[in-house]
């Protein structure tokens, strides 16, 4: 009964990447956070259901997704349960500790056909030959994007293993100054390889993040 009145710790973890992590029970419902953010299924959460509603995710004809940074697996379950996206679905997760509360308490592997990797996804998008429909990069240790996923490199490589008609969606964190400036400079980049590529602000649970959104994806006739 307690934990349905206030959060509480049921588990704190050294992660592999994530130096804290721990899951806790909010309203008999478990979240991941690290110590400075939520990693899923809390404002994460949030965030991503307002961003798949107002894009209308369940239009587009999608028959391969990837997830860049699969967390506890808020957007798996998403796409899954709330949007019957219907596909297979790879989800690469660096840290070890991350997949195995994601398997505990999140039930993480109901969600078939689901591919899930161990592996960097800086590394992962580099060396696949396989190509997808819909790809989410939702990259964070503790509330920040790595330098690598803001380079040329990645995003091209983003693009090299996309569909011709595809989407990417990008998520990145921008509550703070320095990241509202990150974010700036980044558009530009990530414009000249997608052009025509749209930002998306949205606060969830009083943070902002913004979604970098480009898409081409077919849609299903009759939607």
């Amino acid at each position: 009964m307690v934990s349905y009145l206030y959060p509480v710790v049921v588990e704190k973890r050294k992660g592999t990447v994530t130096p804290y992590l721990e899951v806790i029970k909010s309203n008999r419902k478990y979240l991941l956070n690290s110590e400075n953010a939520n990693y899923s299924y809390g404002g994460l959460h949030v965030l991503f259901n307002k961003f798949f509603k107002q894009i209308g995710i369940k239009k587009y004809d999608i028959k391969s997704v990837l997830v860049l940074g699969m967390g506890a697996g808020s957007v798996v379950s998403l796409l899954r349960q709330k949007y019957k996206i219907d596909c297979a679905i790879t989800a690469i997760e660096k840290d070890e500790v991350v997949i195995e509360l994601a398997k505990k308490y999140f039930e993480i592997e109901k969600y078939k056909p689901l591919s899930i990797v161990n592996d960097d996804a800086f590394e992962f998008v580099k060396t696949t030959n396989k190509k997808f429909d819909l790809i989410i990069s939702d990259i964070f240790i503790d509330g920040n994007v790595p330098a690598l996923f803001a380079t040329p490199e990645y995003l091209n490589n983003l693009k090299r293993i996309s569909n011709d008609k595809s989407c990417i969606i990008y998520n990145k964190m921008t509550e703070l100054p320095i990241h509202k400036k990150e974010v700036a400079e980044f558009q530009k980049l990530f414009d000249t390889i997608f052009p025509g590529a749209k930002t998306h602000k949205l606060i969830a649970n009083e943070s902002e993040n913004s979604l970098l959104y480009y898409n081409t994806l077919t849609l299903i006739a009759n939607r």
